[in-house]
C-alpha cells in the first residue's frame, strides 16, 4: 500500500511540475531559422565604449557560445569566408543603487549595460540591426572593495549571456 502511496504521490508532483512549466510559459530554446543570405556570419569582437575593461571580451564570447550553442553551421571562420559580419557596440554600463545598508551606504547595486548590434555586408550595407539591447542585473554590496568588483564582473558576466540569448532571438524573429 506505501509503495503504491509513494508513486501516487512521485507521479502527482511531475504532473504538478510539467503544468507549472506549461502554464508559465517556458519553453525550451530552439535553432531556429536564420534568414536566407546571412549566413555564414562571422563574429567581430564588440567595440567597448565604457570603462570596464575587457567587457568587450565577455560580450563576444557570450555571442559566440550562443551562436555554437544553438546554431554553429551558421558561424563563419574568418571575413572571407562569411556572407556577413556581426558587429556590436558596447554602448553603456550604469550602476545604481538600490537598496542601502544604513546611512550613505549601499547593500545593493544594479548594472545595466546597453548595446548595439548589425550584420554588415561585405559591400557595407547592413542587412540587420538590434538598437539598444539592454539587460541588467542587481548584486549585493559590501565593504571589501575587490569584492565588489568581483561581483560587478560577475553581474555583467550574466548579462552579457542573456543579451546574447537576446540578440540570437531577435536574429531569427525579425524575419
Amino acid at each position: 500500500m506505501q509503495r503504491v502511496l509513494n508513486s501516487i504521490t512521485r507521479f502527482a508532483l511531475i504532473a504538478v511540475g510539467i503544468w507549472g512549466m506549461v502554464a508559465c510559459g517556458y519553453h525550451f530554446q530552439t535553432a531556429g531559422v536564420i534568414p536566407a543570405g546571412l549566413e555564414p556570419i562571422f563574429i567581430e569582437v564588440f567595440e567597448n565604449r565604457t570603462n570596464q575593461a575587457g567587457l568587450e571580451t565577455t560580450v563576444t564570447n557570450a555571442v559566440v557560445f550562443e551562436f555554437v550553442k544553438r546554431n554553429e553551421a551558421a558561424l563563419a571562420r574568418n571575413t572571407a569566408d562569411a556572407s556577413v559580419v556581426m558587429k556590436g557596440v558596447i554602448r553603456s554600463v550604469e550602476l545604481q543603487t538600490i537598496s542601502t545598508r544604513g546611512r550613505d551606504v549601499a547593500g545593493e547595486r544594479q548594472v545595466t549595460m546597453r548595446i548595439d548590434v548589425q550584420l554588415v555586408a561585405a559591400d557595407g550595407k547592413v542587412k540587420w540591426a538590434a538598437k539598444n539591447l539592454s539587460d541588467n542585473e542587481a548584486y549585493s554590496v559590501s565593504n571589501d572593495k575587490f569584492l565588489n568588483d568581483e561581483r560587478q564582473r560577475a553581474a555583467l558576466g550574466l548579462v552579457s549571456i542573456r543579451i546574447a540569448e537576446r540578440v540570437y532571438d531577435r536574429l531569427i524573429d525579425n524575419f
